[in-house]
């Protein structure tokens, strides 16, 4: 069995906090409302897009100087239709303060599969890719993953994507297991990857249709926070078509 009591009880950084200082908002009809210090968006316009680089930069740079710095300009896949990139933007300052890109395949493979061979149970499947995760430094690290990947599982829900793939390394892998991703085979599989300066990273898949029973299930601490509970300053369903990429000036 994939997952147990233990798994839920382990300390996480997914859960050990959910959005601690952000208060309930009671709105009409909505007990239990949670406003967020920041709104996420679908990255639309090149200013977003220069933000959302530069926040790459520095936080792929922390570790890996060379390759943050690679970072600074935007990446043709930015542009490309089938992706989306989502930006978490600080209220009071406009900073761009956490960011992810999803890759699609709707108009071409995922970048994934240079590494890596789907099943071929996933053939003809709507599968997306998780990058450039990305959290400004001494920001409120915990708040920001856990709003940025509820935006991105509704957005993936909302569009029929049955599987979303990742490739991680440690120690995000740890944390994306926790929250249902799993490895395609019974070990993990770890494989550089030329567009992430050929590190080994750890494969790893979630079913985005079967993840609020698994949550359910299992009683995982986040389940109120991803399925029941409303955040307005989660925007994602509006200014544009989805799967667009960041338009060109």
């Amino acid at each position: 069995m994939l997952y147990s009591v233990s798994l839920v009880r382990e300390p996480d950084p997914f859960v050990e906090e959910v959005v601690p200082d952000t208060p309930a908002r009671v709105m009409p009809g909505l007990g239990g409302a949670n406003a967020l210090p920041f709104v996420v968006r679908v990255v639309r316009t090149q200013e977003h897009l220069n933000q959302v680089c530069a926040l790459r930069a520095e936080a792929y740079g922390r570790r890996l100087p060379a390759f943050g710095q690679s970072l600074q300009a935007p990446e043709a896949a930015d542009h490309a239709p089938g992706t989306t990139i989502l930006m978490a933007q600080d209220k009071a300052t406009g900073a761009v303060v956490g960011t992810m890109r999803i890759h699609s395949n709707l108009h071409e493979s995922l970048p994934i599969e240079g590494a890596f061979k789907f099943p071929k149970s996933m053939r003809g499947q709507l599968l997306v890719e998780l990058c450039r995760f990305s959290i400004q430094p001494g920001y409120n690290n915990t708040s920001v993953r856990l709003a940025l990947f509820k935006a991105m599982y509704l957005y993936c829900y909302a569009h029929q994507v049955q599987y979303i793939w990742v490739a991680a390394r440690r120690p995000l892998n740890r944390i994306y297991k926790s929250l249902g991703f799993k490895s395609p085979g019974d070990d993990e599989l770890w494989v550089p990857l030329s567009y992430a300066n050929d590190i080994p990273h750890s494969i790893l898949s979630f079913d985005v249709l079967a993840a609020e029973r698994l949550w359910f299930d299992i009683r995982h601490p986040l389940y109120e926070f991803m399925v029941r509970t409303y955040h307005p300053d989660i925007q994602v369903f509006s200014g544009g078509p989805a799967w667009a990429g960041v338009p060109r000036r």
